[in-house]
């Protein structure tokens, strides 16, 4: 019988999308505009959220976050899945409405690189994480980032042949779920259902609007939060070599994962 409660949460469509296990009660779907107001509505014994926690202020803890990002890649076999992570400056920056020249030359600054266009548009949602961890200790060490590629991967026990945006992959990430979770194609229906009545909710002006959030990105919340429910003691971390490894500010940088066997 589960006894925690935890979460998976995904960045979709300018909310948070959290798929919920409380105990033995779930999957609930949740819609937030910020992470600390999940935090905040329930006692939670672990979060994870595909999202880079522990971020690079120079070269050498651009070093250390590398290390993370290529036993990911590595564990995913899906390279282009792991983005490259953007600086702390670069992220406040984002945050504070700096556009995409501005943000790119404040990651040259620091890291000595400029940013693609797609770690620029969730720059403002990792910086929103990191500020929120940095206040709040006891969060920065339940909530770890995760990567749904790589908690797939383990939790099918072979690689994975289709992309998760078509409905083959869809079935496929499903299907590596039947061992961990009784009717993983229910539960995805139910989180999809409680979507739209929040996506309802929010034309009224009383949720946060996950109007374009995806069936992946439900798929990917579905999958971390199942990981999630594993013992804290059965959990994996990437880059897997036992090393403390923590920014400037001290988040950790690490990635949680399940799997029979370590993946790296």
């Amino acid at each position: 019988m589960a006894t925690d409660t935890v979460a998976g949460v995904d960045w979709a469509g300018g909310a948070w999308l959290a798929v919920v296990f409380d105990g033995d009660e779930g999957p609930e779907a949740r819609l937030e505009s910020d992470l600390e107001s999940l935090w905040a509505g329930r006692d939670f014994d672990r979060i994870l959220v595909d999202v880079p926690i522990g971020l690079p202020d120079d070269a050498e803890t651009l070093t250390e976050r590398e290390a993370v990002d290529s036993a990911a890649r590595s564990a995913a076999e899906r390279p282009s899945s792991v983005f490259p992570v953007p600086s702390r400056g670069a992220c406040e920056a984002a945050r504070n409405g700096a556009d995409y020249e501005t943000v790119s030359e404040r990651n040259r600054a620091d890291l000595d690189k400029g940013l693609s266009r797609q770690s620029y548009h969730i720059a403002p949602a990792v910086g929103e994480v990191d500020a929120f961890l940095r206040r709040d200790e006891a969060a920065s060490e339940r909530v770890m980032e995760a990567h749904p590629e790589v908690c797939f991967r383990g939790l099918a026990g072979r690689s994975l042949e289709h992309s998760k945006t078509g409905v083959p992959g869809v079935g496929e990430r499903l299907d590596a779920l039947d061992d961990h979770l009784d009717r993983p194609d229910a539960a995805l229906g139910r989180i999809c259902r409680e979507l739209f009545d929040a996506a309802n909710d929010a034309r009224g002006g009383t949720a946060a609007d996950g109007a374009d959030a995806t069936v992946d990105d439900a798929v990917d919340a579905l999958g971390l939060a199942v990981v999630a429910r594993r013992p804290a003691d059965e959990l994996r971390f990437l880059p897997g070599d036992d090393s403390e490894r923590r920014d400037a500010e001290g988040v950790p940088m690490r990635m949680a994962y399940w799997s029979p066997e370590p993946l790296a």
